[in-house]
């Protein structure tokens, strides 16, 4: 069964919150931004990507499809995820 939005909402704040070590990431807006308010930095951005792969069943990083734009937001990143799950079952 598909993972529902909010579910992989959630799912992406939870993994974030655990990388940053930060539990305020929950309550945290869409429109967060990663490098300005979370102080997210390139190694940190590596952690994080690697255990959303490891909590989202499917989500696979594919370098070729990865940008900057994506780690902008929670939203942006939730959208790239959203996007290779959608992606991956097409495939």
């Amino acid at each position: 069964m598909p993972i529902q939005e909010s579910e992989l909402i959630d799912t992406v704040k939870r993994v974030l919150a655990d990388v940053t070590h930060d539990d305020a990431v929950l309550d945290m807006d869409l429109d967060t931004q990663l490098r300005e308010d979370l102080g997210i930095d390139s190694m940190t951005s590596l952690t994080f990507l690697m255990a959303l792969e490891d909590a989202v069943d499917g989500f696979f990083v594919d370098a070729t499809t990865l940008e900057a734009e994506h780690f902008q937001t929670i939203g942006s990143i939730y959208e790239y995820v959203r996007t290779q799950l959608s992606t991956a079952k097409i495939a």
